[in-house]
């Protein structure tokens, strides 16, 4: 009896089995997604080659990357940090495209950090039944005010803004797009000072939401300033100068310290080192203002300077950046050109101490600097350290292979060198040459079986040389063993480490001074390698010790000095230690090494009373080659009503290494003045004859120079000088100097008053330089005018300004390389093309520089007129601006060039002429409101060997505005335009063409309040060719509307439709529809205050083209403001 109920339930378990069998195999084919796998989008970023995953603790081997181009290999196209979940990319992806990555990883990864204490507030306790009254605040008998509030004296400033948006469009992936603009000043106590500025402009954002690092950020830099010192953190700047050893003027990224207590005074900085120091010194060129290219120290060209960091010499004097100032720099190009203020020569010498930008390792830089000051004694010391992180490759990735290669290539860099071929597919085939001897030859842009990589190890060490471009590429060609510069390899950096310690003291007694300094460098070529570093250390000293002070009765002042100093050949220092050109002095080449020497010099100085000063020195110089130099110089100046200066140096210098071991420099110079009551006459002269050792033939130059100046007193307005120079240059042959050149120069400037009407500059130089030996003719101008008009009883006001310079400038051609396949902008004539076979390059035809005469002219005449409020600003303005660059010497006519001149002068590298005249009448008048406009423009480029191109653009504008009404505005304008585009393209054919436009447009505005805005608004245009009958009309129509919505927001939406009859729209080059011209444009925009300081804004809008996908575009931002 009690059997059927358990029959009864084995039953019924017997059918929930079957039924659960007959689910799962029903269901078993769908699989359980891991939580742990996925595919992630990441779009990438112009330039950005390293990507980071939101995921980490990749697993090894589930990893695959693609892209709309098709999958990318592992170890070939990226590398993968399966730890910290990274992607680095071997070549830069197209911005905008989208990157594809599917791998498995841990759900819940494990902390990369190690924390031993973590914050836990304490639990709060239950609340008690009757709720407590707040405690007052009382006071503190310490501190006399209330806590709440902020203490006396302080006053802190935050302005800036916050900006997050979101780019997207119909043809292009999501962007996110931030900006930060901050801005901190103020006081936070009596004495402390808090400045900061912080500016940070789409820096990709990590998935954190926060930007990679410092070095990221565009400008950073918070400044706190007390009474013993100071801290600063972003961009800083370090400039070290006490001693000789230890010197260090950098421009970093990190954080600095300042203290000051007692007679102590330190200095502490950690950074990161935005370049890497440099010295370039170089001779000017005649005539030739700029640009002077800035070299690396093996000599390499295309890298760029550290914005800022320049330090820039001429002829010992230190030069202000700016085009109104003495030069101008190109920080991407790495090029300097010199104003017209500084007139530079063949005998200008030019130093520029820089930091060049690091493309090997992230470089970081720590440096102490302690100093105390007794009043006896003083004594310093400085500890420096600048070191690569091998670890952190910045444009390359090292793999294994390439660090056991470093790790056996101790400090050459010549055996850092890494394979170099890759087979399946590239620029070269490989052959059998004589001997049999394996070699690898051009076959052409993608046309070979593989990809070579060359590394340059110096002249006679390499097997290869370099023969020509050919698409933009350098080609090698195999020349034999050791006759070449370069081998097949990839040149790998070494990661270098450089470490200074320098103390110094010094005693002041009376009229006795004593000074001492020690140094000790380390420096490793290559950290990654324990080969060559027995070499690595170096060692430098000096010592002084000096007496003077004052003679009785007209004996004045009197000092003697005596020094020494010594610098070991394995001695590094951070900065150079000699002055600029400091060789020529003991009659050394540019080229010496004179930072390794020893050195002792005795010097004195004589100052009687009204007799001017009196200077002398003797020196002996050795260097460690064995050259040696005794250096003699006496100096005497006097100032009062005849000033005189004069010196006279004599060395004397002998290098038994070389053939011709000889060499020295004696150099005179001489300066007088007199001040007269009405002028202000003076004379200099100097020669200078320099000699150096050398292996070839005697070696030498020679410069005497003299100028005659006339100069007006400093207590006249009117400030006038005039000067006229010769100057004679020749070169040692044999025993005896050879003229090779005379130079003339004239030089004129004028300054007028300030505080006038009418203020007036001018300055002009020529220089001429008549053949000697040397058969090169050449003549330069350099000027500049400037004029000021500033009437305001005749309401008149104006400004003339001519720039006149020279400069260098390559030969530049224009090359048609076929690409085929429709996938090339030009035919095969040089025509631009919609889809064309052909693409057109820019190409250098040698490196030789054309000398350009410049002349840049800007002239602005306006007088405004009208007292009554329909009159009232009136205005009646005229502007004429011309720029004309001449092959060959200036011609005085191009200050005010004719467009005749522009179009038709095939001297002129590159012209070009403005007119412009435009009035404003009655701008007050409810009706009557007139603007009238009459341009003309022409430009001409025929800097190219092979190709010229010019254009004439002159066009005639009317418009009539009226206000009939509070609410209503009206707004009718006429125009016409002619547009003639000619290019001549050798080995092609040359075109010309000519539009004629005329047209016209209306609009109609209703604003009946602030919240509300609409306009009607139609515009048309009727264009056809010079000669042609048939015009293309264009008409465009359409609505702006503008609306408050709600209490805080606006929506602004505007439409235009295009309606065109006629032949094919007309365009200035030949080609089939190359810009397409939209029937439908609609923009949108919404604007919402969210709050006080925080507004949201939403913009869209799309254009429809024929024969073309409609296209779309927005943008979405929230800025805060505070």
């Amino acid at each position: 009896m009690f059997g059927r109920p358990s029959t009864v339930r084995r039953a019924a378990r017997g059918a929930v089995a079957a039924w659960i069998v007959a689910f799962v195999a029903a269901h078993g084919a769908q699989a359980i997604d891991d939580p742990g796998c996925g595919v992630v989008a990441v779009a990438t970023r112009e330039g950005a080659r390293a990507y980071v995953l939101p995921h980490s603790f990749i697993r090894p081997g589930s990893d695959s990357v693609w892209t709309r181009a098709g999958p990318l290999a592992r170890g070939v196209d990226y590398e993968l940090d399966l730890l910290h979940g990274q992607i680095r990319l071997q070549r830069v992806a197209l911005p905008g495209d989208t990157l594809w990555f599917a791998g498995c990883w841990l759900v819940a990864p494990p902390p990369l950090t190690l924390k031993l204490m973590r914050y836990r507030p304490l639990a709060l306790a239950a609340p008690d039944s009757e709720p407590a009254a707040a405690s007052p605040v009382h006071q503190r008998p310490a501190v006399q005010r209330d806590p709440t509030e902020a203490p006396a004296g302080a006053s802190l400033n935050i302005s800036g803004n916050k900006t997050i948006a979101v780019e997207f469009g119909s043809a292009q992936d999501a962007f996110l797009r931030q900006s930060l603009d901050l801005a901190i000043s103020g006081t936070l106590a009596p004495g402390v000072l808090l400045t900061g500025v912080l500016s940070d402009r789409n820096t990709p954002l990590t998935a954190s939401g926060s930007t990679r690092d410092l070095q990221s950020l565009d400008r950073v830099r918070i400044e706190l300033k007390t009474p013993q010192g100071s801290a600063a953190l972003g961009d800083v700047s370090l400039q070290l100068s006490q001693g000789e050893f230890g010197r260090l003027e950098r421009r970093l990224q990190g954080v600095r310290g300042d203290v000051g207590i007692a007679g102590f005074q330190g200095t502490a900085a950690a950074a990161s080192a935005q370049g890497v120091y440099q010295r370039v010194e170089f001779f000017g060129v005649e005539g030739r203002q700029g640009p002077y290219t800035l070299r690396s120290q093996d000599g390499a060209v295309g890298i760029a300077v550290v914005i800022g960091s320049e330090v820039v010499m001429l002829d010992g004097a230190r030069m202000t950046r700016g085009e109104g100032a003495d030069y101008a720099i190109d920080y991407e190009r790495a090029e300097i050109t010199f104003s017209n203020r500084r007139p530079i020569s063949s005998a200008s010498r030019i130093m520029v101490e820089c930091q060049f930008t690091v493309n090997r390792f992230r470089r970081n830089l720590a440096a102490f600097d302690g100093r105390w000051q007794g009043r006896v004694l003083h004594a310093f010391t400085r500890v420096l350290s600048e070191a690569d992180d091998g670890g952190r490759p910045l444009d390359i990735d090292l793999s294994a292979a390439d660090r056991l290669v470093l790790e056996f290539a101790g400090d050459s860099a010549n055996r850092a060198i890494a394979p170099g071929v890759t087979p399946g597919g590239g620029d070269y085939d490989s052959v059998r040459v004589a001997g049999g001897t394996l070699a690898y030859a051009y076959a052409g842009p993608d046309s070979g079986r593989f990809g070579v990589s060359f590394a340059r190890v110096g002249a006679g060490r390499g097997d290869y040389a370099d023969s020509a471009l050919a698409s933009g590429r350098t080609a090698y060609r195999y020349v034999g063993p050791r006759f070449g510069a370069y081998v097949v390899g990839r040149a790998l950096p070494a990661p270098e480490t450089h470490r200074l310690w320098v103390v110094g003291g010094g005693a002041t007694v009376g009229a006795l001074t004593i000074d001492a300094e020690g140094a000790v460098s380390h420096h490793d070529l290559n950290a990654l390698s324990s080969l060559d570093d027995g070499d690595n250390m170096g060692l430098a000293g000096r010592a002084a010790i000096g007496l003077g002070g004052t003679l009785p009765g007209v004996m004045g002042e009197a000092g003697l000095s005596f020094s020494a100093r010594t610098v070991g050949p394995r001695f590094v220092p951070f900065s150079r230690l000699e002055r600029p050109f400091a060789q020529e002095d003991w009659g050394l080449p540019l080229d010496a090494d004179l930072e390794h020497q020893q050195r002792v010099e005795a010097a004195g100085h004589w100052k009687p009373r009204r007799l001017g000063e009196l200077r002398a020195s003797l020196a002996r110089l050795e260097l460690p080659s064995g050259f040696e130099s005794v250096r003699r110089t006496a100096e005497w100046s006097r100032d009062g009503i005849l000033s005189f200066a004069g010196a006279i140096e004599h060395a004397d210098a002998n290098d038994p290494a070389r053939v011709f071991p000889h060499g020295g420099r004696d150099r005179s110079r001489v300066e007088a003045r007199l001040l007269l009551p009405w002028l202000e006459p003076a004379l200099r002269a100097q020669s200078d004859e320099r000699r150096t050792p050398s292996d070839t033939a005697r070696a030498g130059d020679r410069v005497r120079e003299s100028e005659l100046e006339l100069a007006s007193p400093q207590r006249f307005g009117w400030r006038t000088r005039a000067g006229y120079g010769v100057r004679d240059d020749a070169t040692l042959l044999g025993r005896a100097f050879v003229e090779l050149r005379e130079v003339r120069t004239l030089r004129v400037t004028l300054d007028t008053p300030s505080g006038r009407a009418l203020v007036a500059g001018l300055a002009l130089n020529r220089r001429e330089v008549e053949p000697r030996a040397d058969p090169v003719h050449t003549r330069s101008d350099l000027g500049s005018v400037h004029l000021a008009l500033d009437d305001a009883k005749r309401a008149l006001s104006g400004s003339v300004n001519l720039e006149v310079t020279s400069e260098g400038e390559n030969r530049r051609t224009r090359t048609l390389t076929f690409v085929g396949g429709g996938r090339g902008g030009y035919d095969a004539l040089g025509s631009p093309a919609l889809q064309g076979d052909y693409l057109l390059g820019d190409g250098t035809s040698g490196a030789a520089l054309d000398l350009l005469a410049r002349s840049a002219l800007s002239a602005r005449l306006g007088w405004q007129f009208g007292s009554s409020d329909a009159w009232r600003g009136s205005r009646l303005e005229f502007a004429f601006e011309t720029d004309a660059r001449r092959r060959g010497p200036f011609v005085p006519s191009d200050a005010v060039i004719a467009p005749a001149v522009v179009l038709g002068d095939p001297a002129l590298a590159r012209g070009s002429v403005l007119q412009r005249l435009e009035t404003d009448l009655a701008p007050g008048a409810r009706a009557g409101a007139l603007h009238l406009l009459a341009e003309r423009r022409v430009t001409a480029d025929r800097s190219y060997e092979n190709f010229a191109q010019t254009s004439v653009r002159e066009a005639l504008e009317a418009r009539l505005r009226a206000r009939p009404a509070p609410a209503f505005s009206a707004e009718i304008s006429s125009r016409l335009k002619r547009d003639e585009e000619a290019q001549t393209f050798m080995g092609a054919s040359a075109f010309r063409r000519v539009l004629i436009e005329s047209g016209g447009g209306a609009q109609l505005v209703f604003t009946p309040s602030a919240r509300v805005r609409a306009a009607g608004i139609a515009d048309g245009a009727w264009v056809r060719p010079e000669g042609g009958t048939e015009y293309t009309r264009t008409i465009r129509l359409g609505p702006d509307l503008g609306i408050a919505v709600l209490a805080r927001g606006r929506l602004e939406i505007g439409a235009r439709r295009t309606f065109i009859r006629g032949p094919a729209v007309a365009t200035y080059l030949p080609g089939s529809d190359p810009l397409g011209t939209p029937l439908w444009e609609g923009t949108s925009r919404f604007d919402y205050r969210l709050h006080e300081s925080t507004t949201f804004g939403l913009s869209v809008a799309l254009r429809d083209v024929p024969h073309r996908a409609p296209l779309a575009t927005g943008r979405a931002e929230l800025r805060a403001f505070f």
